[in-house]
Parts: C-alpha cells; sequence; structure tokens
C-alpha cells in the first residue's frame, strides 16, 4: 500500500470557541487560529482538526448545525476560512474539519419545514428525521413512544404538536436525528460535504459515526443504546460516502464509534474498506470509573484508575488492526476531562504526571492525535458555582444527582471532574489578563492557575511540557515511531505501563509508574544495549529490577 501523508501526521484536537479570541468579543475564531499557525510548526504538528465552524445557536457548542454551509458569526466568514486554508497549507499543515451528519438543528431550514405542516416543503422534508406517534396510557394520557435516553441523560423524544408526532433526538433535544434512509437527504449531505472539500478542506473527523442508524422497530428499552448506537446498516452508509466522497476525493477521514469487534473495525478503518482511513474508539477512555456510585452514577463518579485495561484497550486495538488497518492513539479530547487531570496529577505531581503521560502515548505506533491544551498540561476546570459551566449536558445531570440524594458540592465536585467543559476552557498562551486569549471576558471562564501554567512560561523552560512534546514529536518523525511494532511488558501489571516499539530505526523502551507512590518494577528483557533517552526526573541507567518514583517515567534507546 502507498504510504498516505496521514500515516506520518501529528494531528492536533483545536476547540475552536477556546483557542484564540482575535477580535475581542471573548470567543475564539478564525483569525485567531490563523495568528497562531506559526506555533504548530513550531510544537511539529502538521494537521489541524478543528471543531464545528457551521452556523448554529450553539445549544451544543456548534455539533447542533442550522446551515451547513454558512460559517458562525462567532468565528468569522468563509474567507476567512479560505485565508486558513491558503497559509496552513503554505506551511505544509492540512485542515480537518468536523463534519455532522448524524443529525441538525431543530432551528435547520430542513427541520422547519418537517415539523411545521402548513410548510410548502413540509412533505419532504418530514421525512428527513425520524419521527413516530404517541402512545397512550391505560387513562389515554399521552405517553413517549419508547423509554429510550439520550447520551445527555433526558429522553430521546420531543414532542411536536402541529404533527402529533414525536421526532427523535439521541442528544439534545435541539439536535434532531436525520433519517438515512431518505435517499435525498442522503444527497443533500453529499453535496455539502463535497462543496467544503471543492473549498480545500484536506479531511474530516465525522461525528457520532455510528449512529446513522436506529432500530425502526422502536422495540422498548431503558436506555435502549443498542436501538440507536453500532446498528449494523451504518456501515453500509458509512461505505456510500467513502465510496461517492470520500475516496475518489483523496479525502483522509477519521470516523468515530464505540467498541467494535475485530470484523467491525476492518469495515471500518481496514486498508481494503472504504468508511474510513482511521476510526477514534473509546476503549482506554473513562478508565477510573466508580461503578458503585449510586449518587452521581457511571462516567460522573472517579474511581482509582484501571492501567490494566488502559494497556490492554490499547493492545487490543494494536493487534486488531496490525497489518490490516491504520490505528490512532490519543488521550481525550473535547468530551472527556483532561487529561493530566484524569489519569495524571494536577498538583504535587503536575509536571511528572504530564511527562509521563506524554511518553507513554506518544511512543506508541499510529497517528497521534493531541488535544489543545494537554501539551503545556491545562487542567480542570476549578469553578464554584453551576453558572460557570456552559456544556447543556451539566445542568440535565445536575438535577439528575439532586434526584438521586447527592449534595450541591457532591454534584459539584463531580462536575469539576468529569464535565465535557474541562476540556473547552481558553488555551492559556501566558499570564497577562484571561491568560492572554481575549482582552474581555471570555465566553467561559479561565481556569486560575494560567499564572503558572501557560505557553509563554513553558517556552522558556527546555525541561518543561510542552518542550517534552516538542522534542518527543520531532522523534516520532525521524525514527518513523508510527509505523513500529509495540509489544507491552507485564500488561497484567495494575501500576506500571512498561513497551517496547520497534522501528526501522531504533527500539523504544518506555518504563513508567502510573500512580503517585513509589513501586517495584521487573523487567524480564535483556536490558544491555538501551541508553537513556528522556526521563522526567533523572536520567539514570537502565536495570532489571529497578525502582520508580511517583509518575517516575524513562525511555530509553537502542539505535539500529
Amino acid at each position: 500500500m502507498k504510504r498516505k501523508w496521514w500515516q506520518d501526521a501529528i494531528i492536533y484536537q483545536l476547540y475552536l470557541r477556546s483557542f484564540k479570541d482575535s477580535n475581542h468579543d471573548g470567543i475564539g475564531d478564525f483569525q485567531g487560529v490563523i495568528s497562531k499557525l506559526d506555533y504548530f510548526k513550531d510544537l511539529g504538528v502538521n494537521a489541524i482538526w478543528i471543531s464545528p465552524h457551521y452556523e448554529s445557536p450553539m445549544d451544543d457548542n456548534g455539533y447542533d448545525i442550522s446551515d451547513f454551509y454558512r460559517v458562525s458569526k462567532d468565528y468569522g466568514t468563509i474567507e476567512d476560512v479560505k485565508e486558513l486554508l491558503q497559509k496552513a497549507h503554505q506551511l505544509d499543515i492540512k485542515i480537518l474539519f468536523d463534519l455532522v451528519l448524524n443529525h441538525t438543528s431543530d432551528e435547520h431550514s430542513w427541520f422547519e419545514a418537517a415539523k411545521d405542516p402548513n410548510h410548502p416543503n413540509h412533505q419532504k422534508y418530514h421525512d428527513y428525521y425520524i419521527w413516530q406517534p404517541p402512545k397512550y396510557d391505560e387513562h389515554g394520557n399521552k405517553v413517549m413512544p419508547t423509554q429510550w435516553r439520550s447520551w445527555f441523560g433526558g429522553p430521546v423524544w420531543e414532542y411536536n404538536e402541529p404533527t402529533n408526532e414525536y421526532y427523535l433526538h439521541i442528544f439534545s433535544k435541539k439536535m434532531p436525528d436525520l433519517n438515512w434512509r431518505n435517499e435525498d437527504m442522503k444527497r443533500d449531505l453529499k453535496a455539502m460535504t463535497k462543496w467544503w472539500i471543492d473549498l480545500g478542506v484536506d479531511g474530516f473527523r465525522v461525528d457520532a459515526s455510528n449512529h446513522l442508524e436506529k432500530d425502526w422497530t422502536f422495540p422498548e428499552g431503558h436506555p435502549g443504546y443498542e436501538y440507536f448506537s453500532s446498528i449494523p446498516k451504518h456501515h453500509e452508509y458509512l461505505e456510500e460516502m467513502g465510496v461517492e466522497v470520500f475516496y475518489p476525493n483523496d479525502i483522509m477521514t477519521m470516523g468515530e464509534a464505540g467498541g467494535a469487534s475485530k470484523e467491525e473495525a476492518i469495515k471500518y478503518c481496514g486498508f481494503e474498506n472504504k468508511e474510513f482511513d482511521m476510526l477514534i474508539q473509546f476503549g482506554h477512555c473513562w478508565a477510573d470509573c466508580d461503578w458503585h456510585n449510586q449518587i452521581t452514577p457511571g462516567k460522573w463518579a472517579k474511581g482509582t484508575i484501571d492501567v490494566k485495561h488502559i494497556k490492554n484497550s490499547f493492545n487490543h486495538w494494536f493487534e486488531m488492526l496490525k497489518g490490516q488497518g491504520w490505528n490512532i492513539i490519543y488521550w481525550h479530547n473535547h468530551d472527556q476531562p483532561r487529561v493530566i487531570s484524569h489519569y495524571g496529577n494536577d498538583s504535587m505531581y503536575h509536571d511528572q504526571s504530564g511527562k509521563m503521560l506524554a511518553y507513554t502515548l506518544y511512543f506508541m505506533p499510529g497517528t497521534p492525535i493531541v488535544y489543545q491544551g494537554e501539551e503545556i498540561g491545562m487542567t480542570n476546570v476549578d469553578y464554584e458555582n453551576l453558572d460557570d459551566f456552559r456544556d447543556v449536558e451539566v445542568f440535565t445531570e445536575y438535577d439528575n444527582f439532586m434526584k438521586l440524594g447527592a449534595s450541591h458540592e457532591v454534584a459539584m465536585q463531580a462536575l469539576r471532574d468529569r464535565a465535557r467543559d474541562n476540556a473547552r476552557s481558553p488555551f492559556q498562551w501566558d499570564d497577562s489578563l484571561h491568560a492572554g486569549f481575549s482582552n474581555v471576558t471570555p465566553w467561559m471562564n479561565t481556569v486560575k492557575n494560567y499564572h503558572d501554567i501557560n505557553l509563554a512560561k513553558q517556552k522558556e523552560d527546555e525541561h518543561s511540557i510542552f518542550n517534552t512534546y516538542k522534542k518527543i514529536f520531532q522523534y516520532r518523525k525521524m525514527d518513523d515511531i508510527s509505523s513500529g511494532t509495540i509489544t507491552f511488558i507485564d500488561i497484567e501489571n495494575p501500576d506500571t505501563y512498561c513497551y517496547k516499539n520497534e522501528t526501522t530505526h531504533a527500539i523504544y523502551l518506555v518504563v513508567a509508574n502510573f500512580r503517585e507512590r513509589e513501586i517495584d518494577v521487573t523487567l524480564p528483557i535483556d536490558v544491555k544495549d538501551y541508553e537513556c533517552f528522556m526521563s522526567n526526573y533523572t536520567d539514570r541507567p537502565l536495570m532489571t529490577q529497578m525502582h520508580l518514583k511517583p509518575y517516575e517515567a524513562i525511555v530509553y534507546k537502542i539505535k539500529k
């Protein structure tokens, strides 16, 4: 197979609203990105994945799209997008956009027509969405078609009185799901996608890609996720997009899906298949949930990190795709807590755990995605008031916690630990007002530690987390780390994270302690010839028996 550019890429996920405000309205924008293109070049990034920028009421920060062809006035204009594409390409940086195919905003013109029987285009657009008539209980009261629960915590059905129907929304009620069984709707989405390709976009991350098909028998279930997630027919839709739109135009695509069997994984991103080039999966995420907590249940309850699970997940995906597809590696994204607060230690061992997380991830094979702010060790938010949060999911879940018996402080701590807002706070450029993100109050508050954690400060420190990322990215390209073969060492050890990655130029050995306590590690390997390459405490020789400090991580190397 001819090698593709994305196999050697280092992708930076950029949360547009929180990256850089150029016009001082408190909101990040395209001109802000343009002003920082040299930053990406310096870091070693050669592809930028930008969060949704389309016209939107911003109920879900842009994933609720009201016009696919227009840029949100919050972010700029289509001319700004064209300028970004031109200037990024001059620096050999690719631009990737989010492609939202599962739903629209309820303020999209399609849905405006769909919900109104008197609209001249009602009949056409009504079938662009998924509707069901009410059911009635024994007292004649109207009830929802099913008890399915949305990913945002409430019911998936919202009543529309003019048609006496419920429409389906597996996310917010302002995000009605599209009907992928409708051929006209699919043609419209394909035309829209091609329009952005013709503009010069290099690739897409396809949002919620495993939710496109639903069980149209609408069986009862609670929460019922199996009836609108990963139903086999969605592969037909994805292949159709690939064959007709993505592959003929040489567009890189990253899908997004939860758990997948080997057969499904190969369908998604196998070299011989035509759905995606790579798949963003979540097997290593949320490996620290306290599943016994009934007050803030599910992902909201923070527990002990299951290091074995993280290692086995990465190994599982490497083995599934080895020789048959291409892997993605990443720690977190815009929907998850900051990784240093999630899997590291954002206070006493901020520097050590930040570097440990960099070593353990970015010396593995595959195409890496670094999330905005991760490269300087940005932490979770420190909000004290519920009103400081911005995510629609937060307020639904807060009410749920209170109904389950949580105190206000318990609920607030769960939000500070796990809410999606944690990953969306403004980028901390320097220690000036609002962390250099804007000259005015940002759309959401900056984290107060920006005086200590910011890019300007770390650029001046050759041993900072930022410069650690920069150095690793340089070596990823020089030694073809992305194409290596990984072998985990003592994968069932609950505390260590050790592996070898054999590349064409070298063998890298990562030895790391994932805990905030000291541990001993045994390395059943031939330790001779390994030289200390990087460390987050002090350099020291490799030995069969090693005593590791809290979050200590060392990278050793043998040149070939």
